[in-house]
């Protein structure tokens, strides 16, 4: 018995010896380590001792077995080729020897506590005991991990391992069932030649116990493990070792039973990748830190950085790619797949199909905004979730979940994937699938959602082209800019752009655009669309079949000049043929004058009293001041964003620019010009070259003094191409003023908005033969018409007179104008003060062609007016609103003289329409009509109205101060008689002779009106109502029958709270919810009295 303890207190010291080694000192034992006689009798017989002496060489043998091992160990871990990441023909140039330096984020988690504990790399090393497992999604670091855990004992660099004697790092992925541990140790990390003997090996690991550590690598399941390391793991209690094993997240599931302790590896921080790629890209810090800025600004990227293997990925594109400066997620995406098509090269098609079904997973997902799946959503997609391959897609989550949730690897990568998989559907040759994908694309049903919410998807699929594809695509995204259904769909799938809260903040500001700024929003979501689909048409090589589609988008269609420099322009610039015109805008910094101010809009206030109300109506006014200051904010913010931009000429150095000679010609360049000074060279050198490619010119120059004379020399060599300038708040010096009478293809001269009165130009008008429309607005200049030349023998081809003044002049010129313009179509006659009416009338009598009239001011004459309006037979707008009709008479006259009559027809009130109408004919093809007011009018309002009916393509019907209880009912019965379809604007404001039962009767009864877009039922400020609740009801209930309504005018109509969410909630479920608007409150220089 105290010989075997002897025995044991002898192995003892072997092993501390051993300890003792691997920090270099002597393994040769000293004479003082040697037993001493008294020992040596204490053995009770020679037999004893002989087994001492074999027991003690046995000892000896192992030892020297491990230490060589030990130290073969170290080698192995300590060469640049263990410490390289296994990714071959995608990035052998990274090492893991990059990720020392890195911060791994763990957290630990006992398996008898469900509780998580965050943990350092210290804490991680103190606490390897047993059998662990370190979890972590593919690509988070698993391997690194463990080979830095081997590395790191083998430099020596951290006390914390040195108690393990031996680590073994074992790649489980490597080893074959039938192997040994000897066998696989020998294979993977001896040199060639080198190898271990089972029986010493397993001394070894008897011996030494918990002084060895496995580090099992990429961990896939019990069966395909070799029968040792199977032991290794479920018999633990036998070796004692220390077992590392890196597994799949949550794929731990056979081994559980024996761990101890579950490690997990969180997301790599982003500053770590930073780190790498400083250390990867030492010699290019430029565009490391183009690429922080990048990811800083573009949030949405973030997350695809959580593992080290994207890292990886990005050294991979970044490495192919030298040239290119600038980061793409999507390339990140495609290294990774071309990672796992490398790694499963043999054995592609579980690869492809896995890749398929989960691609069909994240596109049905993408267009429901689902982002989390169950497994019953994997398994109707045709997803295996125990498949490996789908664990390198996907991520299973079941901590605290009754059920597992799978997500993909990020957001993005799911719409990557999606992708992948719409394009497989459209390239296939199965027709159900080409149906499946197109049913998928139509999802994407309008501008904003190409342009925003699906934009990265696009993007994605545009790396995937193919040539079945490009045309299928390029058709679908140029259709959504004119299709009606694409506009009323844009805010559909707000769930979806919560993915992008960037994306999601600039689609309501391009919401608010279509809505103020209609024709602003077409011209940019039409640019940003056939961007899209050219760019996808390139990359598909489709460009010759998708040709077609993009001429009919192009045909009639105003674009603006930097479309040009779109490469397709270069190849095809015949195109610009198909074009309406091309836009140019030059901004300056000068700031332009305030439309609002408090002063101005004080003073249209001052005759008002403060309205006296009840403290419910008080949300209905709100007080200028605030809204005031709030607009002048925003004013300054505006200008200071516009200061602090650097301005540069339009850009014209691609696409079409680059052809010499330019065969075709831009068909109508239209230059718009704000707040602008002098330009400069430059600027003058780029409109020169564009100028020079374009037919027809246009300008429009808006508070821009100085410029004209700037670009003389522009002008001077195309004088012959400018057939437009309107000028608004220019000052024309002398030069100028006869730098524009040198064009001789002038068409249109339009002059407003300025204190000076360009006498020179208008003294000249006969310079310009060409000229078609003349416009005017010169308020308060003394008789701008008396400048105007007398004779106008070359003024025969004017289509548009449009006068404006403010002041009284002599009418004769003007009339000889119209006299010598047969051809006219616009006439406007606006605060212009003369006698002679009825000559004027007779003028305009002999146009045979005007479509459009309009009075507004003191010159006009009712009798003469409706005497002669008859022959006006191709007449489509009337604009009378601000004239008065004080007589019955006339008003009766007029009646009879718009409308068309029947013969002796009588009404249904008995009043029998005036034959004198039967050779007058109609104004059949009236659109708009803007009603006089006046009594006469009020007295034959109903009559009027009834008329309107006989209107087929009226599309504008404005009737002020003029409707009563009985006469507005006229409008109701007759739309819900069928009349007025055409009809998208009725305003029916100022009518306060209209009670509020009668407005109640109106909403009950009106109905029909499929096309209606903007209801005004405003009242003066006096002339408020405090609305009943029945009154409300019955105007929800009308607004919900008028399908198409967008805008809902009602000023001065009381509403309590209860009034408002009786309103609020029929604009949830109209049709036009999502661009319905309620215009009910008062902006007021004053707050309203509270009634007590």
């Amino acid at each position: 018995m105290q010989k075997a303890e002897q025995c044991n207190r002898n192995h003892s010291f072997s092993i501390e010896r051993f300890d003792c080694i691997s920090y270099g000192v002597s393994l040769l034992p000293s004479t003082d380590d040697a037993p001493s006689e008294a020992q040596e009798s204490d053995c009770p017989s020679s037999g004893a001792c002989l087994l001492s002496t074999d027991l003690a060489q046995r000892e000896a043998q192992w030892f020297q077995e491990a230490k060589s091992l030990s130290e073969r160990l170290r080698g192995a871990y300590t060469k640049a080729t263990f410490r390289h990441m296994d990714l071959p023909e995608v990035c052998s140039s990274l090492g893991t020897d990059h990720l020392l330096d890195c911060d791994l984020s763990i957290v630990s988690k006992h398996i008898s506590r469900p509780v998580q504990e965050a943990m350092m790399l210290p804490e991680v090393f103190t606490n390897l005991s047993s059998v662990m497992c370190v979890e972590g999604e593919t690509g988070s670091g698993k391997t690194a991990f463990l080979k830095k855990t081997a590395f790191l004992w083998a430099s020596g660099c951290c006390p914390l391992l040195n108690r393990f004697q031996l680590v073994f790092y074992i790649s489980l992925r490597s080893t074959r069932p039938d192997q040994g541990l000897a066998d696989i140790i020998s294979a993977q990390l001896l040199e060639a030649g080198g190898c271990i003997s089972e029986v010493c090996l397993s001394s070894s690991i008897q011996q030494l116990r918990h002084q060895v550590l496995f580090l099992l690598d990429d961990y896939r399941g019990m069966d395909s493990l070799p029968r040792a390391i199977q032991t290794l793991i479920t018999k633990n209690y036998l070796s004692r070792t220390c077992l590392l094993i890196a597994v799949h997240t949550n794929r731990a599931r056979a081994i559980r039973p024996y761990l101890d302790t579950i490690l997990e590896i969180k997301e790599f921080p982003f500053y770590n990748t930073v780190s790498i790629l400083r250390k990867v890209f030492s010699h290019d810090i430029t565009r490391v830190e183009k690429f922080m800025a990048y990811f800083v600004g573009n949030e949405d990227l973030q997350g695809i950085h959580k593992t080290p293997l994207f890292v990886a990925t990005v050294c991979t594109d970044w490495f192919q790619n030298p040239s290119d400066q600038f980061f793409h997620d999507v390339a990140v995406f495609k290294s990774y797949m071309k990672y796992l098509s490398l790694q499963h090269k043999a054995t592609p098609e579980p690869l492809r199909a896995t890749v398929s079904s989960c691609g069909q997973l994240a596109l049905r997902g993408l267009f429901s905004s689902c982002f989390e799946f169950s497994s019953e959503d994997l398994t109707e997609a045709g997803v295996d979730e125990d498949e490996d391959l789908t664990t390198c897609l996907m991520s299973k989550f079941t901590a605290q979940r009754l059920s597992p949730v799978y997500r993909f690897l990020s957001p993005l990568f799911q719409e990557f994937l999606a992708a992948m998989r719409l394009t497989e559907l459209l390239s296939s040759e199965k027709k159900e699938d080409q149906d499946l994908g197109l049913d998928y694309l139509r999802q994407i049903n309008s501008p904003l959602k190409a342009i925003f919410a699906y934009n990265n998807f696009l993007k994605c699929v545009f790396c995937h082209p193919s040539s079945e594809t490009g045309p299928r695509v390029v058709s679908h995204l140029l259709q959504l800019v004119d299709d009606k259904e694409s506009l009323e769909n844009m805010s559909e799938n707000e769930d979806y752009g919560k993915l992008h809260q960037k994306t999601l903040w600039m689609m309501k500001s391009i919401e608010e655009m279509w809505q103020v700024y209609p024709e602003a929003f077409s011209s940019f979501i039409s640019e940003h669309l056939l961007s899209v689909a050219l760019n996808f048409a390139y990359e598909s090589n489709t460009v010759p079949a998708c040709s077609p589609i993009i001429s009919q988008f192009l045909r009639g269609r105003t674009l603006s000049l930097k479309v040009l420099n779109f490469q397709y322009f270069g190849d095809h610039p015949e195109s610009l043929l198909l074009l309406r015109s091309v836009e140019v805008f030059i901004r300056g910094k000068k700031m332009p004058p305030r439309v609002f101010s408090s002063s101005i809009m004080e003073k249209c206030f001052e005759s008002l009293q403060p309205p006296v109300i009840d403290e419910d109506y008080a949300p209905a006014f709100e007080h200028m001041k605030e809204w005031v200051k709030n607009f002048a904010e925003n004013d300054d913010n505006v200008q200071n964003f516009i200061n602090s931009q650097p301005l540069h000429p339009p850009d014209i150095s691609a696409g079409y620019w680059k052809l010499s000679p330019k065969q075709y010609k831009i068909p109508r360049l239209e230059v718009a010009v704000t707040n602008m000074g002098p330009a400069d060279q430059a600027l003058l050198h780029v409109l020169m070259k564009v100028f020079s490619a374009s037919q027809d010119i246009e300008l429009h120059l808006d508070h821009s003094s100085g410029f004209l004379e700037s670009i003389r020399p522009a002008l001077e060599l195309h004088k012959s191409s400018v057939t437009k300038c309107s000028m608004c708040g220019l000052e024309l010096s002398a030069a100028e003023q006869q730098l524009l009478l040198t064009l001789p293809a002038l068409q249109t001269l339009e002059v407003s908005g300025t204190n000076q009165l360009p006498d020179q130009l208008f003294t000249n008008l006969d310079k310009f033969p060409n000229l078609k429309e003349l416009s005017v607005r010169l308020t308060g200049k003394p008789d701008v018409l008396s400048v105007i030349s007398g004779d106008f023998p070359n003024l025969y081809h004017m289509e548009k007179l449009s006068i404006e003044t403010s002041t009284e002049s002599d009418n004769s010129k003007l009339v000889k104008l119209i006299q010598n313009s047969p051809n006219l179509h616009v006439f406007r006659l606006k605060d212009t003060f003369f006698s002679g009416f009825e000559s004027l009338m007779t003028a305009l009598a002999s146009c045979k062609k005007l479509r459009e009239i309009e009075f507004y001011g003191g010159c006009f004459e009712t009798m003469s007016f409706v005497t002669i309006l008859p022959k006006f037979v191709s007449l489509k707008i009337l604009n009378l609103t601000c004239q008065y009709f004080p007589d019955k008479e006339a008003s009766e006259k007029f009646d009879i003289q718009v409308i068309a009559a029947r013969d002796g027809t009588a009404a249904e009130d008995g009043c029998v329409v005036s034959p004198t109408a039967q050779a007058l004919g109609s104004l059949r093809d009236l659109e708009e009509l803007l009603l006089p007011t006046g009594d006469g009018i009020q007295q034959v309002a109903r009559l009027i109205v009834r008329q309107c009916l006989q209107l087929q393509r009226l599309r504008v019907l404005v009737f002020h101060h003029t409707l009563d209880d009985d006469s507005v009912m006229e409008i109701a019965k007759g739309a819900t008689s069928g009349g007025f379809q055409k009809l998208e604007n009725l305003n029916l404001s100022m009518n306060h002779k209209i009670t509020e039962e009668g407005y109640r009767n109106f909403f009950q009864t009106l109905d029909n009106l499929p096309n209606l877009k903007v209801l005004s039922i405003c009242r003066s400020l006096p002339e408020r109502i405090p609305v009943q609740a029945t009154t409300v009801k019955a105007l929800s209930q009308c607004v919900s029958r008028l399908p198409s309504l967008t805008r809902l005018e009602m000023l001065s109509w009381l509403l309590d709270k209860e009034d408002l969410r009786v309103i609020n909630a029929v604009k949830e479920r109209h049709p036009q919810s999502k661009c319905l608007t309620v215009f009910w409150k008062w902006i007021v220089p004053f707050s309203p009295v509270i009634q007590k």
